[in-house]
């Protein structure tokens, strides 16, 4: 008789892992393209033999199982070799924007403990990794040190529910926070990617934003979930887009609503090969209904919205190309443009209020969501981890409301980040290093709508001493990523409170 704690450990053991996602693509698929970049296709079964190599060369160097590895480079073919390498052993890759300075990248690697690290030559975070062991990618130090490693299957020592992702967002209190997610949540991710985006093996994907983004990074796994295609693009442009779709038959992609209006106002839009495109899914930031009704009149593909976030890994939310073709073909159903859609295959929301109670369909509050694929926690964050997770849903901190047949729209957020050209900006990052300028005494930043990019932060800053806008900006080049930076600075003379002594922050947005 088989004790049953035993028996529910065996059962565990049999549970997919991302080793088996990759050896089924090798077996069924070998000779099928896997990672396409530039010039260069690597089929699965080559694919597969890359990630053995680098996996037992990792280990060799020392690289256990839940260690975390840095990648900081730009996209590359590299990564999706890195991730699944690390995945083999039960690590997990710690993704940094290369746009990033190196106070911000100094301040990942320490607080991940990171134990080795894959960097793009020359990158001036390359300072911030002294004492840790570097592999340069983008060159030949990269390929003599992944093949040196034996090109046989690791042994399996990794589990479902082993971190392959340690993704960090910005938090509330300004301090980046590590998001952990598991092999588990990657295959359900895969699962649910496939399904709601009706992606099938012969597709063809095209990544055009970072892959140390928590949507494009993650699609690294879901594409491999059975065997898909992926083009990598370096750097987004309307005419490298139009040459990777003609050039490689892309059939699905993803652009935030910048790269959408880019594409829309592109002299090479009327010449450009896009016969194969099936799908543009778009989503990061807010689309307005013009532009999205311009890109169906101008796209020769259906178009689908994505709402997500890293703690979820990150689809929670989809509205369909049916959807938005009801909302174009119905005037009373053109509010559907706005909306943000209803929840994908595997994942549960409701709209909550601040004690945690269940609102009725029209009733405004909170977004919660409950799925499998949500994060484990916030790495070594247990209060943000429990801020996070209560009454067994996870709160997004965007607020919304449901109608009657379950579609979504936001009206706002609980937390005062911002998106900007698709990437989240906290104020209080921004706030806290504007703080460190010794001629400031105190500072608030807030959203404004942008053409362009969708929201700009801008500065309310009161000062103690001389000081003009300039050398406030200059100042947080020195801290900030680009996207991050205040687009505005307005010196005020004092900032207006309420009762409990926080800043008015819709104040300061009616000064706008």
């Amino acid at each position: 008789m088989v004790d049953k704690s035993e028996a529910s450990a065996q059962n565990r053991g049999a549970e997919l892992r991302l080793r088996d996602v990759l050896l089924r693509n090798a077996d069924l698929y070998g000779n099928d393209p896997a990672v396409i970049f530039g010039d260069v296709t690597t089929d699965w079964r080559e694919f597969t033999e890359r990630s053995f190599r680098l996996a037992n060369r990792l280990s060799q160097s020392g690289v256990e199982r839940t260690d975390r590895i840095c990648v900081l480079q730009r996209n590359g073919p590299e990564i999706p070799e890195i991730a699944f390498a690390a995945a083999l052993l039960g690590a997990a890759i710690v993704p940094i924007n290369p746009r990033l300075t190196t106070a911000e990248v100094e301040y990942i690697i320490t607080d991940s403990a990171v134990s080795l690290a894959f960097v793009e030559h020359k990158h001036p975070a390359i300072v911030a990794l002294r004492g840790t062991e570097m592999v340069i990618t983008r060159s030949e130090d990269y390929e003599r040190y992944r093949d040196e490693g034996a090109p046989i299957e690791p042994d399996e020592i990794e589990r479902a529910a082993d971190p392959i992702f340690h993704l960090y967002t910005s938090g509330t209190t300004g301090r980046p926070k590590g998001v952990s997610l598991t092999q588990r949540a990657m295959i359900q991710n895969g699962l649910t990617i496939q399904l709601s985006q009706r992606l099938r093996h012969n597709d063809v994907f095209l990544t055009t934003t970072p892959l140390t983004h928590a949507a494009a990074g993650t699609r690294i796994f879901s594409l491999a979930t059975d065997g898909m295609a992926h083009v990598i693009l370096e750097k987004f442009t309307p005419d490298a887009f139009f040459e990777a779709v003609g050039r490689h038959q892309v059939t699905s992609t993803i652009l935030v609503p910048t790269m959408l209006r880019d594409l829309i106002e592109s002299p090479g839009l009327q010449m450009a090969n896009l016969r194969s495109l099936r799908t543009i899914v778009y989503g990061a930031a807010p689309a307005s209904q013009d532009l999205v009704t311009a890109a169906i009149e101008h796209l020769p593909c259906d178009l689908l919205q994505g709402y997500g976030l890293t703690e979820g890994c990150p689809a929670l939310l989809m509205l369909s190309p049916e959807d938005h073709d009801q909302a174009r073909a119905d005037p009373n159903l053109r509010h559907r443009l706005s909306s943000i859609g209803r929840p994908v295959p595997g994942v549960r929301i409701r709209i909550a209020d601040d004690e945690g109670g269940a609102l009725a369909r029209g009733a405004r509050g909170e977004l919660q969501i409950r799925s499998t694929k949500a994060m484990n926690g916030y790495w070594h964050a247990p209060d943000e981890t429990a801020l996070a997770f209560r009454d067994g849903w996870l709160h997004t901190g965007d607020v919304g409301t449901v109608d009657d047949d379950g579609y979504v729209y936001l009206v706002g957020r609980k937390k005062e980040m911002l998106i900007s050209g698709g990437f989240n900006v906290y104020p209080s990052e921004i706030e806290r290093a504007i703080d460190e300028h010794p001629n400031v005494s105190e500072s608030c930043v807030v959203g404004a709508p942008h053409d362009r990019w969708g929201e700009t932060p801008i500065a309310f800053v009161v000062k103690t001493g001389p000081a003009t806008e300039n050398e406030i900006l200059e100042h947080c080049e020195v801290l900030l990523a680009d996207y991050k930076r205040p687009s505005r600075i307005v010196f005020v003379d004092h900032l207006e409170r309420n009762s409990n002594g926080k800043v008015i922050r819709g104040a300061l947005r009616d000064l706008l």
